[in-house]
């Protein structure tokens, strides 16, 4: 069976993919609080036969719509033996060890809880113990018994909520908070209108829409431009958990995990690059980590006319690079940030975790992917003071490097309200790389903090060449 790409019941594009298996697939931050102590099996449930010490594992009651994952592994063996060795396989035994194998904890930690033919108990329904195929893609009774027909075949779907149905609220609100980040949405009306509209789905479209990051980064597919024509922004999937998170497997990829954790993450938490000035290194998102699979340079240089650096350089600028024409000097000398050397990079200060301790302190999963401080106290004593002193600084130093420049009408990039192309041209080329290093350092947008002796460096040579030409 090959790989079929088909939009979900919501319009939204969705892959039924040769593996019958995907798997919600964000972090297992501790679960639901232990039991009372007051069940007699150890399960919370009295088995078919209304036994209730009887607890040996049997299927006796598994008649339903629901079949369990050993029925997929008959075709999906491989994804089958992958899911086997996550965390999610084995979530009912994680209820059990801390007492907590009940209602409502079992919803999540087995297939079909509390629906019919759904999870009962050990005794009658072992097959549906865990966090499973079906979790995810609906019963598989109807896929079974019409195996050769599409129209029965599991819709498969990136979309959020597929992981959002179990890893919400206080102790685990990974959902909760990543609906509260830019990665919830088509940030920009802009990206949303081309995307819509079937333009530049290979430029934009593979960062801000999970769809197209998912097939042409993860599945390696060639993604046509009229991909999305006809759709709207309500359709496209942004970047969900899917997007980061592998759904079927362990990888490997995560930097220090939680013991016995793995985190699923497609491409790994940490990663140092040599830092480069050539356009094709800076634009390749095989030299950086996780984070910098979309945070890195588009390729634009000083010699851009239309537009400068993207938001996005936030992984070269804490490497310490910036591409340059092809066999031009490098403006600014390479330094690494401290900051890469962190054990995590990014995720120390991005994704910040906390265990739940109770309702009023619940748990902190870092999906906002904004800073907290609690994260920075290990090396700075007074961080908020030190960031906004930072950040005071380098805004200071741009506010200056734009009233030399003078009216941006006269400098400024032509799609930013500059001259025209024509007048670009004739712009000198001292204009050119100053204004270049002044929106590399907006567009990593930490105003300092990423790499404070490379940003110091990048100001200080717009200074110089300011200075030069008598600005």
């Amino acid at each position: 069976m090959g790989t079929t790409r088909r939009r979900s019941a919501g319009g939204a594009w969705a892959w039924t993919a040769t593996a019958a298996v995907l798997l919600a697939t964000l972090l297992f931050l501790p679960g639901c609080p232990p039991g009372d102590g007051g069940n007699t099996n150890g399960n919370g449930n009295t088995n078919g036969n209304g036994n209730a010490n009887d607890n040996t594992p049997g299927d006796s009651g598994l008649t339903g719509k629901f079949v369990g994952a050993n029925a997929c592994r008959t075709c999906h063996g491989a994804v089958h033996a992958t899911w086997l060795e996550t965390l999610h396989a084995t979530a009912l035994e994680t209820l059990e060890a801390i007492g907590s194998d009940v209602d409502p904890c079992l919803a999540c930690h087995t297939v079909g809880y509390g629906e019919e033919g759904g999870f009962v108990d050990r005794h009658t329904t072992n097959s549906l113990a865990g966090v499973q195929c079906e979790n995810c893609h609906g019963p598989g009774k109807d896929h079974i018994d019409h195996i050769g027909d599409p129209a029965f075949w599991p819709d498969v779907s990136i979309a959020a909520q597929v992981c959002g149905n179990c890893h919400t609220g206080a102790h685990h609100p990974n959902f909760d908070q990543w609906q509260e980040s830019g990665h919830a949405g088509i940030q920009e009306d802009v990206i949303a209108d081309l995307l819509e509209g079937g333009t530049f789905v290979n430029t934009c479209g593979v960062c801000h829409s999970g769809d197209v990051f998912v097939a042409a980064r993860v599945n390696g597919e060639t993604v046509p431009e009229d991909y999305f024509a006809g759709m709207t922004a309500e359709d496209l999937n942004p970047i969900t958990c899917a997007v980061c998170h592998d759904p079927h497997a362990q990888t490997g990829n995560a930097a220090e995990p939680d013991e016995g954790r793995d985190f699923q993450l497609r491409f790994p938490d940490t990663a140092e690059p040599t830092a480069s000035t050539a356009v094709a290194d800076a634009s390749n998102p095989d030299r950086f980590n996780l984070c910098g699979q979309c945070h890195h340079s588009r390729g634009r240089v000083w010699t851009s006319t239309t537009r400068g650096p993207h938001h996005s350089v936030q992984a070269n600028m804490t490497i310490g690079e910036m591409p340059v024409p092809d066999g031009t000097a490098a403006l600014v000398p390479a330094a690494a940030s401290i900051h890469q050397m962190l054990s995590l990079q990014c995720t120390n200060c991005h994704m910040y975790r906390q265990d739940f301790e109770s309702e009023v302190a619940p748990a902190i999963s870092g999906h906002t992917f904004e800073v907290d401080y609690d994260a920075c106290v290990a090396c700075h004593q007074f961080p908020e003071a030190k960031v906004n002193t930072i950040q005071a600084e380098i805004q200071a130093a741009l506010d200056g490097i734009a009233d030399r420049l003078g009216d941006p009408a006269q400098w400024e990039y032509s799609a930013e309200g500059g001259p025209d192309e024509t007048v670009q041209a004739t712009l000198a080329d001292e204009i050119k790389q100053v204004r270049f290093l002044y929106h590399y350092v907006l567009g990593d947008g930490s105003l300092g903090v990423h790499n404070p002796t490379y940003i110091r460096a990048i100001v200080a040579k717009a200074d110089v060449i300011l200075t030069s030409i008598g600005r």
